[in-house]
């Protein structure tokens, strides 16, 4: 219920800065023809409607939230916020709303930054944040896949087993697999992790700094960033 509440809490303040939302900003980037795309050769029209630049735009969309999310493990200001997510002692589908609110807002003014920059195409941030919620849900699942199709799988996308990984309480093992949609870029940039350091399939998931009563329930969560 927890997750659950803070999902609802994240897109209550997502509803009270509508404008930031990075969908609305890709509409009023379209309709100024703002960003660096609206100054090359092609139009507005061949970028709505030119399915290269819209998959081109996905792929660097999640080329950056996999950077954004290496640097709130490394800044200790934004880590306070993104543990919040990584204190889930057990993940499942409903992890994947497990973010602090102040998270989200900051999130979200990252990807209107980079449409507003560049000049993302409405379209293309649809298709990317379905992808992102499709994938989070996927990848936070308390699934196991097939020996078989896990590895044929994770050559694409991460996986639940890979993204489990991340979510381990050593230190080593949450440093690795930031991907949340495609696992290239983790092989691309040394983050990619096969198995725990432990090399048990079963290992203990959570923050080692934080005790059960800074995660018991929905206003300790939301308080546990700010707290000395």
């Amino acid at each position: 219920m927890n997750n659950i509440g803070l999902g609802f809490i994240g897109a209550a303040v997502l509803r009270m800065a509508p404008a930031l939302l990075a969908a609305q900003t890709a509409i009023l980037a379209e309709a100024n023809q703002w960003g660096l795309l609206y100054l090359t050769e092609y139009n507005s029209q061949y970028l709505t409607n030119s399915w290269i630049i819209i998959a081109l735009m996905v792929i660097f969309f999640d080329f950056a939230i996999y950077w954004q999310h290496r640097y709130f493990h490394r800044n200790k200001l934004l880590w306070r916020l993104h543990r919040v997510h990584h204190s889930d002692t057990a993940l499942r589908a409903s992890s994947a709303l497990r973010f602090h609110p102040v998270e989200i807002f900051i999130s979200m003014l990252f990807k209107s930054t980079l449409v507003l920059a560049l000049g993302i195409p409405f379209i293309a941030v649809v298709i990317f944040e379905v992808l992102l919620n499709a994938c989070a849900i996927f990848n936070h699942a308390n699934i196991r896949l097939p020996k078989r199709i896990e590895k044929y799988t994770r050559a694409l996308i991460v996986t639940p087993s890979m993204h489990r990984v991340h979510h381990s309480k050593v230190i080593s093992d949450s440093c690795s697999n930031f991907g949340f949609c495609l696992s290239i870029w983790d092989r691309l940039f040394e983050s990619f992790r096969e198995k725990s350091i432990t090399q048990h399939t079963d290992y203990p998931l959570g923050v080692k700094e934080l005790g059960d009563q800074e995660t018991k329930s929905l206003l300790s969560l939301v308080k546990q960033p700010f707290k000395a």
